[in-house]
């Protein structure tokens, strides 16, 4: 076999495959960003700003999920029970996933004079959330390969970007308050921008790591109604003017 036959093996047996399946990770995570930054009409968020959200959502995937790892090993804590899910789903993917993801979105974003409108915060949040699933989709595929992808591209990472819609409405919605003096309803905001996404993120992993056939309809019509109801809530909220003193 000559050597323009091996690269040619090699081209079509090891390298298209493996840029067929990093584009599908990737190209999720670009067009959700797009259509968020899109629909950000009322004022157009920093270019700079948005991809350092993004780069810092990759930084931290890493250590969460070393984190999750640790945890689990530690606690030797499995997913052969019902109670075991839960608490792999809820107290240890959920809180230290969406954990890390508010602590980015809210430290880089909280003063900064940009902040102020409603919807910039399902901006920064998305962004932030796109730039974790992006870089996790990109591991689980070099892992699993091409089914892998299509899963993730459809389910997975939009769920990631839908858990950020209500963390970054919330957040939004708590930085008015508090600009009109109103410091109750702008905690109760704050708190509600981080345990509803870890909510919804738990209910997520929990359906799945159940492998309950019987809960496979009930996963679907979850994710269908993530999907519904967060690109209706974007087109919504992305026309809301509530800027009182909120630089």
């Amino acid at each position: 076999m000559n050597i323009l036959a091996i690269e040619n093996s090699w081209l079509s047996n090891e390298l298209m495959p493996f840029i067929f399946n990093m584009v599908i990770a990737i190209i999720p995570s670009v067009l959700l960003c797009y259509y968020v930054y899109k629909k950000d009409v009322i004022e157009k968020e920093p270019l700079k700003l948005l991809f350092k959200l993004f780069l810092m959502g990759v930084v931290i995937t890493l250590p969460a999920s070393f984190v999750e790892k640790t945890i689990i090993s530690s606690f030797n804590i499995t997913t052969s029970s019902v109670v075991g899910c839960l608490i792999v789903s809820f107290l240890v993917v959920a809180l230290i996933e969406e954990g890390y993801k508010f602590v980015v979105t809210y430290l880089c974003t909280w003063k900064n004079k940009n902040f102020d409108h409603i919807f910039d915060g399902i901006v920064y949040a998305t962004f932030v959330s796109i730039g974790f699933a992006s870089l996790e989709n990109i591991l689980y595929v070099l892992e699993s390969g091409t089914e892998t992808a299509i899963l993730r591209a459809i389910i997975s990472v939009p769920a990631h970007a839908f858990y950020a819609v209500t963390c970054g409405y919330y957040l939004g919605l708590s930085k008015f308050s508090y600009s009109i003096g109103n410091k109750k309803m702008g905690l109760i905001y704050k708190i509600l921008s981080f345990m509803i996404p870890v909510l919804l993120h738990g209910i997520f992993d929990f359906l799945l790591l159940t492998n309950n056939s019987g809960l496979t309809w009930v996963f679907f019509v979850f994710v269908a109604a993530l999907y519904i109801v967060s690109f209706f809530n974007i087109k919504k909220f992305s026309k809301v003017q509530m800027t009182s003193n909120m630089q």
